[in-house]
């Protein structure tokens, strides 16, 4: 059975997610409840279905559906704790084995990315802590999450000198930078190479984003941009169902997972994790 890549990340309890037309920020989680988002980073892993298990319900959910590279879930709310993500290929029957299942605690007043990353060969999952505290007025903060193959190294600037990131290697995630609020030209080249690509980021005062650095559809790079905080008014979608209680969607209605701003496809998978044949780990949040 070929590799293949599990993006996840955990449940609560209660409610269903509801369908998005893109990818929501999220307030600041309360410090009863964690948040969680999820994304699929590795340029040749195929699709695949994602089940998650609350280890205090222990009752096993296909949360999400063929989930491809670029695609990002919206949060959602999680209860705080340990559960348990498996993977099986897009479209096998939920009593298939798993090709990999995986373990992590969600700790409250936190909020996660999980997200799969590297090539098919070397898959491995991360757990990226999301800032949603929004810095000063007039500001933005803006971070570089490199998903882009085709760039082993890559550097990221921005108008006036300022550097996003020099030399990000594939799979990697740089720190929050503070900008001034507007239109942000941001410029991405791959180190000893051709490649390049550029976009505009709309930085909002108060708000925190993460510019993910792609490899194009038609070939060299894209970038795109994912909104992880626009302010206190902004929430979450609802609750991840798996265990506990609620009622899961059935295959046909759950939503492929969709993009943050603006284009389409990018960043940042949900209950990181990676999937080798017969391949077992484990991770704490």
């Amino acid at each position: 059975m070929r590799r293949i890549l599990i993006l996840a990340a955990a449940a609560a309890a209660a409610c269903v997610m509801a369908p998005a037309a893109s990818a929501a920020p999220a307030a600041a989680p309360s410090t009863q409840n964690a948040m969680i988002r999820g994304a699929h980073l590795s340029p040749d892993t195929t699709n695949v279905d994602v089940y998650l298990t609350a280890f205090s319900g222990g009752t096993t959910t296909l949360w999400l559906s063929s989930v491809g590279y670029g695609d990002v879930s919206p949060y959602n709310w999680l209860k705080p704790g340990p559960y348990a993500v498996s993977m099986r290929p897009h479209g096998a029957a939920a009593s298939t084995p798993a090709a990999l299942s995986w373990t992590f605690t969600a700790k409250a007043g936190h909020a996660y990315t999980a997200a799969g990353v590297g090539m098919n060969k070397k898959l491995h999952g991360v757990i990226i802590e999301d800032q949603l505290t929004p810095p000063a007025s007039g500001h933005g903060l803006v971070r570089v999450i490199q998903a882009a193959s085709r760039a082993p190294r890559a550097d990221i600037t921005a108008q006036n000198g300022l550097v996003l990131a020099k030399s990000a290697a594939f799979a990697s995630t740089t720190k929050y930078t503070t900008v001034p609020a507007g239109n942000l030209q941001v410029a991405a080249k791959a180190d000893g190479a051709s490649l390049d690509t550029s976009a505009t980021v709309a930085v909002k005062s108060g708000s925190v984003s993460s510019v993910v650095l792609l490899d194009g559809k038609g070939g060299g790079l894209a970038l795109r941009t994912l909104t992880d905080a626009a302010g206190a008014a902004t929430t979450p979608i609802g609750s991840v169902p798996a265990g506990g209680g609620g009622t899961a969607h059935r295959p046909n209605d759950i939503p492929s997972w969709t993009w943050g701003l603006g284009a389409a496809a990018v960043v940042a998978l949900a209950g990181s994790a990676l999937a080798m044949r017969g391949r077992r780990r484990s991770a704490a949040a």
